[in-house]
């Protein structure tokens, strides 16, 4: 089980912010030609899912003259160690995030070396977490988000949980030829729009699995928006020019994520305007705040449901 919630989490974090539709583009940045306060960013996100924590990101923009990283110098069980920690990560702010009955503050897991827990899921690490076993969002729900710094700079934010996607898991086959066709069935949305990404085990673990050939995963890696009123998706593998490799057996991973308004306009609708800041680099001077009010970024949430199909070849 462990393991599992481990492969969920790697593999939410690509589906997320590795591989996300409109987040493949190179990044474009404006020369500055004067300074700026520094403002924060923020990536927040309350989810609905037992097996994905919410979690907050919260980053400032940086001035003209400052470097993105600090060089550390740190001595470890007699080792010295040196390596590099991001200026524009705010690592002392007050961030609580409330459902109008409860409030929870959250704590924050460095990525220091000297901190760094390697047991963290990757989601975790240099975000604000609640360390309670208590807070359960769910669909429909209103969340606030608190966000004040030392230096007297503050953030709030709102979103509306959205409906959990729901995967019709009797409507798949027990097994996923790759040369067959499926429909693959779910509940349409009326308000929210829904992203399906679907991709085998082993293109997860390319580097870890030394019999698995990387062009096997060949056409069978996808993802599609699902916008609102749509049910159904037809599925196959893609062409790829090279259709007589052996395939090892192998596991179809299909994940839907649906997202609340805040989350849609930031990474589908805007996604692609350079105006906005790279969250996850933090060092953006310009943008906009979805779902926020004093800062850029946003703050938004998500539900997620996902389903499993034995692949043969």
């Amino acid at each position: 089980m462990e393991f599992l919630v481990k492969l969920i989490n790697t593999i939410v974090l690509c589906f997320l912010f590795g591989s996300c539709i409109t987040l493949e583009q190179e990044l474009e940045w404006e020369d500055v030609k004067s300074d700026h306060d520094p403002v924060l960013n923020i990536m927040g996100i309350i989810s609905s899912d037992t097996l994905v924590d919410s979690f907050v990101r919260v980053h400032r923009s940086l001035t003209m003259d400052e470097a993105r990283d600090s060089l550390v110098r740190d001595t470890i069980d007699g080792v010295q160690y040196l390596y590099y920690t991001p200026r524009f990560v705010i690592r002392n702010a007050n961030v609580v995030v409330s459902n109008q009955v409860n409030s929870y503050t959250l704590e924050y897991q460095s990525f220091d070396l000297e901190d760094f827990d390697f047991e963290e899921p990757e989601l975790q690490v240099g975000a604000y977490i609640y360390k309670g076993d208590d807070m359960n969002p769910h669909p429909g729900e209103i969340w606030t988000l608190s966000i004040t710094t030392p230096d007297g700079k503050s953030v709030t934010g709102e979103t509306v949980l959205p409906p959990k996607p729901q995967i019709n898991d009797g409507a798949l086959p027990d097994t996923f030829n790759i040369n067959s066709v499926i429909t693959m069935k779910f509940s349409s949305l009326e308000d929210n729009v829904q992203i399906i990404n679907i991709g085998n085990l082993l293109s997860y673990f390319v580097p870890y699995y030394y019999e698995y050939d990387s062009k096997d995963n060949c056409g069978l890696t996808q993802e599609h928006i699902i916008w609102q009123g749509v049910d159904s998706l037809v599925y196959q593998k893609e062409f790829c020019g090279d259709e007589d490799s052996d395939w090892a057996e192998d596991l179809l991973i299909i994940h839907m994520l649906s997202m609340d308004q805040n989350y849609y306009e930031y990474f589908i609708k805007y996604g692609e305007d350079p105006e906005f800041s790279n969250l996850l680099i933090g060092s953006g001077g310009t943008g906009g705040g979805f779902g926020l009010d004093g800062g850029i970024g946003f703050f938004g949430s998500i539900g997620i449901d996902r389903a499993f199909i034995p692949v043969i070849p």
